[in-house]
């Protein structure tokens, strides 16, 4: 596999152009969990249904799924700079849609636009990361990445509670695109183009390239594991507000509140991550994360039928899963990207769209039961968890007993 060197740049306008590029993952985190909060105030409002207004969550993730996808391609053959530039914009725009028209359907809408464009920043992003780094600076800054992305949940459900709480739902649309008009401009006049071995897009050099990602099967499985994992994420922030504010009767400040701790609790994991890679490699520590994990996830699912209505037990058992996921993800993520390097806009493409199709899948799924105890919430995670051990065992093993021998060896 001939992986090409990140272009020449000077280390200082690297690193410029890396935290500039890092200030949009807290962006990034928060577009779901800026509006959780608002969800049952938004059915209220507009007269909606509770399943109706759970799709402003899957209608994102399926849409942001797609625009990863097809960026992914249109990045190797015409770079990044122009579509970061472009994308970020009609952000903004489409963010302010239904504070223009307050309508469930321009909601819906304003929503999948988000995804769409947000997916296509997220692997511009990241494919700008390939460009100008290492592959093992590569996958140290995947838990940068995972940090930064983790402030997103960390602030954006408390800032969301309290705009909904003292302004309304469309306050949440109008902070989003404040917000993403000041990066962007740090953006215009930071970051270069950073892919200058460009790829004609042309069928047969897609297929070209799917085919070699596609037929790694690591990489699968880390894009399964993120997939996965992530999902423990989004069964809060569908659930989460419905099961804390209708079924246990707290208000949206309240359910901002444990949202931020759970964030912490997520971050908190991505520090532990990072520590942790440096003593061993991603092969090794996975399994030995996820069989825990899961086991743990069992204990809560008996645990739920005793304590179905208690939000302390909701709160600790989520934390549990943002934890898991805080140290799953982005170790996945890392290995992932550092795979292909030599065509990064089309991995890490692929990789999303793993990803967030079983994400959206989860929230569009979850939007069909009444989740009102911590009885059906217990029993998503668990299932989420024994996905990801499967998922493991299935794709990964073998590289991981082949570390363990050489470890033994040695």
């Amino acid at each position: 596999m001939n992986n090409p060197r990140p272009i020449h740049l000077p280390e200082a306008k690297i690193t410029r152009i890396i935290w500039t590029l890092l200030i949009l993952f807290p962006i990034l985190g928060m577009v779901i969990d800026l509006i959780a909060p608002s969800l049952p105030g938004i059915s209220q409002s507009l007269q909606a249904s509770s399943q109706a207004t759970k799709m402003v969550i899957s209608i994102y993730l399926l849409t942001y799924a797609f625009g990863n996808f097809v960026t992914g391609f249109l990045a190797d053959a015409y770079g990044r700079q122009k579509l970061l530039r472009w994308n970020l914009v009609a952000f903004i725009l489409v963010s302010l849609l239904p504070v223009i028209i307050p309508t469930m359907p321009m909601i819906l809408l304003s929503r999948a636009l988000e995804g769409f464009t947000i997916g296509a920043i997220s692997v511009l992003v990241r494919a700008s990361f390939a460009d100008v780094l290492l592959p093992e600076k590569l996958m140290r800054l995947s838990t940068v990445i995972a940090t930064m992305w983790g402030l997103g949940p960390v602030v954006g459900p408390i800032i969301g509670g309290y705009l909904q709480a003292y302004f309304g739902w469309k306050a949440g649309f109008i902070f989003l695109a404040s917000l993403t008009l000041c990066v962007t401009i740090a953006v215009f006049i930071i970051v270069p183009e950073t892919h200058l071995e460009r790829h004609p897009l042309n069928l047969k050099r897609i297929g070209h390239n799917l085919q070699e990602v596609v037929s790694h099967r690591v990489f699968i499985g880390t894009a399964i594991l993120m997939g996965l994992s992530y999902s423990l994420l989004i069964a809060f922030n569908t659930a989460g507000p419905f099961l804390i504010q209708s079924g246990l009767s707290y208000s949206p400040i309240f359910f901002g509140r444990l949202a931020l701790l759970l964030g912490l609790v997520f971050l908190s994991a991505t520090f532990v991550g990072r520590f942790l890679l440096k003593h061993h490699p991603v092969q090794y520590l996975l399994p030995r994360i996820i069989g825990p994990i899961f086991a743990l996830s069992a204990v809560c699912i008996i645990l739920s039928y005793m304590l179905r209505q208690n939000v302390i037990f909701v709160g600790f058992m989520s934390a549990v899963m943002y934890f898991a996921c805080g140290l799953i993800f982005p170790m996945s993520m890392g290995r992932g990207m550092s795979l292909f390097r030599h065509i990064a806009g089309t991995a890490t493409a692929l990789m999303f769209l793993i990803n967030i199709l079983i994400t959206s899948l989860t929230a569009f799924a979850i939007g069909f039961f009444k989740i009102n105890s911590a009885i059906s919430l217990a029993w998503i995670f668990g299932i989420l968890l024994a996905l990801a051990v499967l998922t493991y065992r299935l794709l990964c093993t073998q590289k991981v007993a082949h570390l363990n021998t050489q470890n033994q060896k040695k």
